[in-house]
């Protein structure tokens, strides 16, 4: 019996330790500063499952500037898979592209490519006319809402806002065929890292669709380092009754 115990305080306490080292932004940023060649870059993050299991790695890649039509844009690119360990039960991936206009920070082109077991996942690609409120996907027109921004895009211009002056965020989302809002609000803390004062925004949102159909919501909370580019440090969602956090690792 003192045994059984004493292995259910063990375990206990490894799912307590793994949680804090998981989800704590100290322990995350520690690690971050500590690094001298720290760059504004390639942010690779390790995904976990409740927020303790690791079962994937995603990489953002450095913005690049290019030249779209004439039109100057930000190339966002991202790319997630499985760990190694798990490539013999599942091997897939998922890689998607943004190009967004530089001057109004808003999408002109999305892509995404998608592999999972068994199942065909064509390639998609989405071209926006925000001037018109038009996107076009697989030739078919479908009306979207002024600045309407993809996953990618969201997140870069979270990357670039003045967090300090902002209290409420609300976006319009649309890679697919509904029209779907995040919203949500911003809270500033300041925290002590390694004897440094860092202060981090917390922004905890909600993406559903706009015809509220309650079948198609999920939860979203950020976690930013500020800064002259906002680095995000810790990403949780939380959709269809599981809990997916995103820890930055490098």
């Amino acid at each position: 019996m003192k045994k059984a115990l004493f292995v259910i305080l063990i375990i206990v306490f490894s799912l307590v330790l793994a949680w804090q080292n998981n989800n704590n932004p100290g322990i995350i940023i520690g690690r971050h500063i500590q690094k001298k060649d720290a760059r504004y870059g390639e942010l690779k993050y390790r995904l976990n499952f409740l927020g303790i299991i690791p079962v994937g790695e995603a990489v953002f890649a450095a913005e690049k500037t290019e030249d779209y039509r004439g039109a100057k844009v930000y190339h966002l690119s991202a790319s997630a898979r499985p760990l190694k360990l798990y490539s013999a039960l599942f091997d897939g991936y998922a890689t998607i592209d943004s190009y967004v206009d530089a001057r109004s920070s808003n999408p002109v082109l999305f892509k995404q490519k998608l592999k999972a077991p068994g199942k065909e996942n064509p390639e998609k690609e989405i071209f926006y006319d925000q001037a018109k409120g038009i996107m076009t996907l697989a030739g078919v027109e479908r009306q979207i809402l002024p600045n309407t921004q993809d996953p990618l895009s969201a997140i870069f211009n979270l990357r670039h806002m003045d967090l300090s002056k902002i209290k409420n965020i609300e976006m319009n989302i649309n890679t697919n065929q509904k029209n779907y809002i995040l919203s949500g609000t911003v809270k500033e803390r300041t925290i002590t890292v390694k004897k440094q004062l860092c202060k981090i925004a917390v922004i905890e949102a909600s993406i559903r669709r706009r015809d509220k159909d309650p079948y198609h919501k999920s939860n979203v909370t950020f976690i930013m380092l500020e800064g002259k580019e906002n680095i995000p440090v810790l990403i949780r969602v939380f959709a269809s009754g599981a809990l997916v956090t995103a820890k930055l690792i490098d």
